[in-house]
């Protein structure tokens, strides 16, 4: 990709940004000029970790296409937590928050992925002096809180069949982005098993 095809891609990716953020926390999408100026363009290659377990995080991330699976170990053996494709924001396990704590969850590109990122550092300096952004910043974790409610609900309440079709309802492109063994995992049954589900 060339330097002036890089530029006009991060241009509309932060026109894709300042679109979804205001959306989503009813925000002057002009006063969202300053978390953008801050904000750099990124390509991973597929396989790629973008994160790594143990890793102190210091920026978030912004997917503008692609996909990353986020997993952790568990007795040596991988657990997918879930899936973020475009448009999900995701930041370094909020290691932010618990003082500087190395992460557990590792994030990986399962293609090759396009992402704006921002230094957590520079965020919280520009939340000190911009109400509207620390407004905004505040209703996109509240977000991220209510989806993870309702992943834990997800998982406690339905069984193996219910899951996937709810799965598929709500992320059926990532069936066919994504590895099956991976979806299986992710839906807490085996390959085998989801490959029976399917085929009803």
């Amino acid at each position: 990709m060339t330097k002036h095809s890089d530029i006009l891609l991060e241009k509309k990716a932060k026109e894709l940004f300042t679109e979804r953020i205001a959306i989503t926390t009813n925000t002057d999408a002009a006063q969202l000029k300053e978390v953008t100026d801050l904000m750099d363009l990124v390509h991973y290659k597929k396989n790629q970790i973008v994160i790594n377990e143990g890793q102190i995080a210091d920026y978030f991330y912004f997917i503008i296409k692609g996909l990353v699976k986020v997993y952790f170990f568990k007795n040596d053996k991988v657990v997918v937590e879930r899936f973020e494709q475009e448009g999900g924001l995701f930041g370094g396990n909020f290691t932010h928050i618990s003082s500087n704590m190395p992460g557990k969850y590792v994030y990986e590109t399962l293609e090759n992925t396009t992402m704006l990122k921002i230094k957590y550092s520079d965020l919280d300096d520009l939340c000190k002096r911009s109400h509207t952004v620390e407004r905004a910043y505040r209703i996109m974790m509240e977000a991220f809180h209510n989806s993870y409610v309702e992943r834990l609900y997800f998982f406690k309440s339905l069984n193996s069949e219910e899951r996937y079709q709810a799965f598929s309802a709500q992320h059926g492109d990532i069936l066919n982005r994504a590895p099956l063994k991976d979806i299986a995992n992710y839906l807490g049954m085996t390959p085998e098993t989801l490959s029976r589900i399917r085929a009803k």
